[in-house]
Order: C-alpha cells, then sequence, then structure tokens
C-alpha cells in the first residue's frame, strides 16, 4: 500500500493546492463528522510599489554645439537669481545644488516655490560659456531649454601662454589681438599694472591670456557675436533695449586662478567694419562713442562701464573703439533703440508639429535666439517682455525650425518681429516633416528577487526617461502609468535609451537599455531586476 498521509506545504498552501480531507477526520462506526482544524496558510514575502508618480515642475535643459547640433559633453551648468548664486534648486530628489554637471549634455532639476526666472551659466572645455535666462511659470509641467555653445574653433581668439610675473606683475607688456574678417579686437597690458584674483590679492606665477571675438555678420564656419553673447543684457528692459555693436571676451589666469582685478585700468579695443551702420542709419565716424556693458561671470549679471567706447579714425577697413577697464569679462559695446513692446506670436501651416516639439532658432546681427515649440501656434513672447530678449520695435531676423536632431522642417528670411498685426502671425512658416516620423511606446517595469515572486512585473513609476540618436540632444518621455511615450523618432534610425530613477534606490540593478530600431507599432520594454524592494509579509498566495 502507498503512504496514505499528506504533507501540505506553505509552497502548496501559496499556490492554492486543495486536498479533500474529509475521511481522514470522519467516524465509520457512529457517523459522526468531525471538523478538521484549519490548515495554516502559510506566508510569504511580496514587493510593495514604491516607485513614485509620473515626473512633473521640473526644468529639462539639453546643451548643444551650435555648428553641429550634437550634444556638448561633460558641461557643467551654475544657477543664479537675481544677480547671485541661487539656493533655490534641487536635484530631482530634492537635494540642494549649486551647479550641475553632465556627460551627455542633458540636464534636469527642480525648484523651489516662488521662483520665477532663472539664469543658467553654461561652461565646458574648448567652448565659449554661454548661458540663458528661463521663466518659470509655477505650473505642474516642465519647462525645455536649449543651449548652444560656440566652439572657440568657430570664433577669433588669440592666445598667449606662460608669461612670467613678478609680484603680480607682468615681466614684459603685453599685446594680444584677435583678427577676424570684418573686426578683431585688441588688449594692451602694461608693467605697472599687478593682476589680481576675485578677492584683490596679487597673483603668483605664469599666466595665460585669451582674447576672443566675433563679427556681427559672421563668415562662413564663424559665429557672430549674437551667438556668443552673454544672456539678460537687457533683463528688465521694455520700452528701450541695448542693440550689441560687438563683443570682446577676455579671460587671464595663473594656474587655476582667474585673474578678475586690476591695480589700474587697462586699454581694449574693439574694431567696427567701415561698411558698419549705426541705429539711425547714419555711418560710423571718429569721435562717435558707445556705452559698454561688461558681464560678470561670478554674477551672472550685467553691468554699464564708466568707460565708453570711442571711435578713432578709420584704419585701413575697420575703425579702431577704445575703452578702459579695471577688470577682465565680456564686454559689449552697445546702441539704445526702442524696443518691441508687442507679443510676438508664430503661426505654422503644413505638416503637423510633433509631440516631442521642434526648436524655432532666430538669428539676426543683434540676437541669435532658440525656443522650443510644441503646437501649431502660439506666443513666443507675451506682450512688453520682447525687449528683455533684445528685440527691437523694427527688428528683422531668419527663422529656421528643426527638430532635436538638426532636420530642418521650414525657414523664412528677414521675418518683421514686431509686426503689430492683430490678424497675422509675426512668424508664419509653412512646416514640411523632411523625414518619416514614427511615436512607440516604451514599457518600463521591475522585478524583485528579494521576494517569493521574483517574476511578477510592476510598473516603474516616476523615473526620468530620455531618448536620442548617438550624439544628438536627448528628448524627454512623458509617462502614464509605467509606460512611457517616444514621439518624434525618425522611422529606421536607431535610439539609445537612458533610465533615471527618480525617489528610489534601485541598489545595482542595471539601468542599460539595449538600443532599438525605430518603427511604428513595435513595442520596446526594458526590466529592472532589483534585489532591494520594499517588501509586505502577507497570508496566502498573496494575490
Amino acid at each position: 500500500m502507498g503512504n496514505k498521509n499528506f504533507k501540505l506545504t506553505k509552497l502548496a498552501l501559496a499556490l492554492g493546492v486543495t486536498v479533500s480531507l474529509a475521511g481522514c477526520f470522519s467516524d465509520n462506526d457512529n457517523d459522526v463528522t468531525v471538523t478538521p482544524p484549519d490548515p495554516d496558510p502559510g506566508t510569504i514575502t511580496v514587493p510593495s510599489p514604491d516607485t513614485p508618480a509620473a515626473l512633473s515642475s521640473y526644468v529639462s535643459v539639453t546643451v548643444t554645439d551650435s555648428a553641429t547640433g550634437n550634444v556638448v559633453d561633460n558641461a557643467t551648468v551654475t544657477f543664479f537669481e537675481n544677480g547671485a548664486a541661487s539656493t533655490n534648486v534641487t536635484d530631482l530628489d530634492g537635494a540642494d545644488i549649486a551647479s550641475q554637471t553632465s556627460a551627455d549634455g542633458a540636464f534636469a532639476f527642480k525648484t523651489k516655490d516662488g521662483v520665477t526666472s532663472l539664469t543658467l551659466a553654461v561652461s565646458a572645455a574648448d567652448y565659449l560659456d554661454g548661458s540663458a535666462v528661463v521663466a518659470l511659470s509655477g505650473d505642474a509641467s516642465a519647462v525645455n531649454v536649449a543651449v548652444n555653445l560656440v566652439s572657440k574653433a568657430n570664433l577669433a581668439v588669440a592666445s598667449q601662454a606662460d608669461l612670467a610675473t613678478a609680484e603680480g606683475k607682468l615681466a614684459a607688456a603685453l599685446s594680444v589681438e584677435a583678427d577676424s574678417a570684418n573686426g578683431g579686437a585688441k588688449l594692451d597690458i602694461p608693467t605697472t599694472v599687478t593682476l589680481q584674483d576675485a578677492d584683490g590679492n596679487a597673483i603668483t606665477g605664469a599666466v595665460s591670456v585669451e582674447v576672443a571675438t566675433a563679427d556681427l555678420s559672421a563668415e562662413a564656419g564663424k559665429a557672430s557675436a549674437a551667438s556668443i553673447i552673454p544672456a539678460g543684457l537687457n533683463a528688465g528692459n521694455t520700452t528701450n533695449v541695448l542693440v550689441p555693436a560687438g563683443i570682446v571676451t577676455v579671460n587671464i589666469s595663473a594656474g587655476d586662478t582667474a585673474v578678475k582685478q586690476l591695480s589700474e585700468a587697462v586699454t581694449l579695443t574693439t574694431n567696427f567694419p567701415e561698411t558698419y551702420k549705426k541705429s539711425d542709419g547714419t555711418d560710423l565716424a571718429q569721435n562717435d562713442a558707445f556705452d559698454v556693458y561688461a558681464y560678470d561671470e561670478t554674477k551672472a549679471s550685467w553691468s554699464k562701464l564708466d568707460s565708453q567706447a570711442v571711435v578713432a579714425a578709420k584704419s585701413g577697413t575697420v575703425f579702431p573703439a577704445s575703452f578702459e577697464t579695471t577688470h577682465f569679462s565680456s564686454f559689449v559695446p552697445v546702441e539704445t533703440v526702442t524696443g518691441c513692446s508687442e507679443e510676438i506670436s508664430f503661426a505654422f501651416t503644413g505638416d503637423a508639429v510633433p509631440a516631442s516639439g521642434l526648436n524655432m532658432k532666430i538669428v539676426s546681427s543683434a540676437i541669435d535666439k532658440t525656443k522650443i515649440v510644441n503646437s501649431a501656434s502660439g506666443v513666443l513672447y507675451a506682450q512688453g517682455t520682447a525687449g528683455a530678449a533684445g528685440i527691437t520695435s523694427s527688428a528683422t531676423a531668419d527663422v529656421q525650425v528643426s527638430d532635436a536632431n538638426g532636420n530642418v522642417w521650414g525657414t523664412a528670411s528677414n521675418v518683421a518681429l514686431c509686426n503689430n498685426s492683430a490678424t497675422q502671425a509675426d512668424i508664419e512658416i509653412a512646416l514640411e516633416a523632411p523625414v518619416t516620423y514614427v511615436n512607440q511606446d516604451f514599457s518600463l517595469t521591475y522585478t524583485c528577487s528579494n521576494t517569493d515572486q521574483p517574476t511578477n512585473q510592476l510598473a516603474f513609476t516616476g523615473a526620468l526617461v530620455r531618448y536620442n540618436q548617438e550624439g544628438k540632444a536627448p528628448l524627454i518621455a512623458a509617462e502614464t502609468d509605467g509606460t512611457y511615450a517616444l514621439t518624434g523618432l525618425v522611422s529606421g534610425a536607431t535610439y539609445e535609451v537612458s533610465v533615471i530613477p527618480v525617489g528610489v534606490d534601485v541598489g545595482d540593478a542595471s539601468l542599460t537599455v539595449p538600443t532599438f530600431t525605430a518603427a511604428a507599432g513595435e513595442a520596446v520594454s526594458f526590466n529592472v531586476g532589483r534585489s532591494n524592494c520594499q517588501t509586505s509579509t502577507v497570508t496566502g498566495s498573496g494575490s
């Protein structure tokens, strides 16, 4: 005879196995039924969902090369408010940060309640520093910002290195001149000047000097002056705006110590092309004078110099204009012109704007702005705010609309940005998609090996999911219950996906998502195998 004894294990109970035991507990002699004891149902460990709600109310920044459109690796963003370092920025997990560095040119952070405007100072090796002013609405939506950095290779740059000093003074008088096709700039420092750090201490050791400039109308392959002028020159301006007539940037350092102050004034010279027209339409002449504004990168703010740039007699094809300074920075000679007080709107026809958005680049001799748009029409600058962007009442510009990969959707030339029309948008462009676009969903899940349900997949919510073609600016996927929408994909192109958990620690789990080829209707998914999930103990199957 076989063994008639049954043993109910906890695993069997957890799997819902039932066995009839009535015969074992019946009395066949007197037909009295004995009620069996309740079996021990057992317990199991199950995962407790611990990922947060979908991410909202954050700022996303992409930093790209202005010439190639590729992301700038290892860039750093530093945050400022009202001319001082901001104390109101946090990472996505809520920890206070003063700056952020990214290996792939993509940044994401949050601001505390009450912040309405933030200035970003952006730096990277081999690039001239850039900046952007971010307007914050305070609602729950994400704010997307594009920052273009200019490679020093695309500027007029002159430099000298290993210059000897004694007690902070140069051993020999210095003259450094950066030549450009339609201008140029020159710095002169005599041996009587003591070079000082930001605290006024004399520097020690050999110094390196760099002078950079760019023309208002740049030649092919070169960056324009407007593209390297730090943001905020016209902050707060409405009625009148400052129109740049050029730019000179000076960087001097002794090792890791920047030279920021001078014991006495030195002379800087910027050259205007002989073809320069003043804002009133007249030609430039000797003794004309321009106000000069200096940028303080330690505060991300502008201030007016006491010294004006005074135009000398024409020399060859340029008019030299010199001014004095006791510190080093970026310097911009300006004219004051009536600003645009109207709102500036746009309207697209033709192909629909993809959900991932498009970049609208607005360029003239005085401005170089990139705005991210997500609709077929809207307002770029509300009434009374265009002046702060440096847009005059008579401004014209060339406009190009492109996607994150640099594919051009449409262009317009000599657009009157402030047309004062009640019925016509200021910027009107017919869009034509240059490639075939598809949308795909990305399902992100996680499993928990530290539970009795190691293969049970849960929705991974609240993560920051970015996607991009190799080397191109990333886009951010919008989430619904753990499904992330990858929109604006170029059909047939290969994409990378990065997953950044927010508000949850995934331990040593791999977050390396395989690349995929964009194709309509094909599923994309990734599971994060965790060993540190939050758990709870339940009775029975845990179902």
